[in-house]
């Protein structure tokens, strides 16, 4: 039991160093607009968007993402001379078409978004509205989706609609402990719902960090971290 939570560990600050190349020069750039606008980032915000991209690579690993190795050498036979070829059993339309063979994945696909839909809102003040924690949560789900068309998983409507139902939650369980959180949340938010001069690296953060946490995975743990990883925790453990 410790063995395993010991790799889970190693394994995931893996994860979270796979962001690095792309956290560390946003973060550059995004201190220096800040500063612009006579707007410093505190500690506390620093940390908690850290555990957020640490949170939304374990997301991407769990959902299991293709690398641009899979996309590159057309690992799946994905691409074809007469375009994409995309096996039809691998693509779910129809929603709750699984739901007779259990309830866990849908749970699970809740519980992974539920994170998500409470963090936004804590961290960044514009998404106290439903609407944009609810966009948020589809578009990151849609993502996933997507892009598991090109590594044989299947791209089903269900897991799109529990990980929003997960956001959704995640956002009522903010909601309800919003007056409990106020004086974090001041600590750690660092824009209001007044967004119109603030900075489109500031503005757009959390979708920035979206965007790092996928290229990070896609393009430095899948094609090159994980084949050195698991070897290292084999002969370790």
């Amino acid at each position: 039991m410790i063995i395993t939570i010991l790799r889970f560990i190693i394994v995931s600050i893996t994860w979270f160093i796979s962001t690095l190349p792309f956290l560390i020069p946003y973060h550059i750039l995004l201190t220096s607009q800040s500063k612009k606008i006579g707007n410093k980032l505190s500690i506390e915000h620093i940390v908690i968007v850290y555990i957020f991209v640490y949170y939304l690579t374990g997301v991407l690993s769990f959902t299991g993402i293709p690398s641009i190795r899979d996309i590159v050498y057309n690992s799946f036979g994905i691409i074809t001379p007469k375009g994409l070829n995309f096996p039809p059993d691998e693509i779910n339309l129809i929603p709750f078409y699984w739901i007779t063979e259990g309830v866990r994945p849908y749970i699970e696909n809740i519980l992974l978004f539920i994170p998500l839909g409470f963090m936004l809102p804590f961290i960044w003040k514009k998404y106290e509205v439903l609407r944009k924690t609810a966009l948020s949560g589809i578009k990151f789900s849609l993502i996933i989706e997507l892009s598991q068309l090109f590594n044989r998983r299947i791209t089903d409507i269900d897991d799109l609609l529990m990980n929003t139902l997960g956001a959704l939650i995640g956002w009522v369980i903010f909601r309800l402990l919003k007056e409990h959180l106020s004086k974090l949340q001041n600590k750690v938010s660092v824009q209001s719902t007044n967004i119109e001069k603030i900075p489109l690296l500031l503005r757009e953060e959390a979708c920035f960090y979206m965007a790092i946490a996928f290229a990070g995975m896609f393009l430095v743990f899948y094609p090159f971290l994980r084949s050195l990883i698991y070897p290292f925790l084999r002969s370790v453990f």
